[in-house]
């Protein structure tokens, strides 16, 4: 099966996204952020969020949340290899990082959650329902007793 070469380029994207990505957290760029007007942990928030969208898009057949997953296990990659190249691992930006996936898988997850209910797929949707419950037709036109 052919991929598509829009798939194709959104993963060549992303490939390019985590290259810059290592470059900037594992390299000797610390500060940068602050150049830009960002704390510390909203760029690896917004790192992280972005990464987690291109994973998204680069993976439409995987489930969302092995992908934010994953994202996240580049988060705990990353500061753990940051710690043997001489920079802190921090446990703030590792949470920064979590808050950057989140902010980009609860949207679709809060979504599938609500059509879930609604077509009745969930476990116990008659219960959640605020509707009453559902009212039968007569087929022969007669009057409902």
């Amino acid at each position: 099966m052919p991929v598509d070469r829009r798939l194709l380029l959104v993963r060549l994207g992303l490939g390019l996204f985590l290259l810059v990505l290592a470059a900037l957290t594992l390299g000797p760029f610390q500060g940068l952020e602050r150049r830009l007007g960002l704390s510390d942990a909203a760029a690896h928030a917004i790192a992280f969020y972005g990464l987690s969208l291109a994973l998204f898009a680069a993976a439409p057949r995987s489930r969302r949340s092995d992908l934010a997953l994953c994202a996240f296990g580049v988060g705990v990659l990353i500061e753990a290899l940051q710690a043997l190249v001489g920079r802190s691992l921090s446990l703030s930006d590792l949470a920064a990082d979590a808050a950057g996936v989140l902010a980009a898988f609860a949207p679709a997850y809060i979504e599938r959650t609500r059509t879930r209910l609604r077509r009745g797929t969930g476990a116990d949707v008659g219960f959640r329902d605020r509707r009453g419950p559902r009212r039968t037709t007569a087929v022969s036109g007669a009057p409902r007793a």
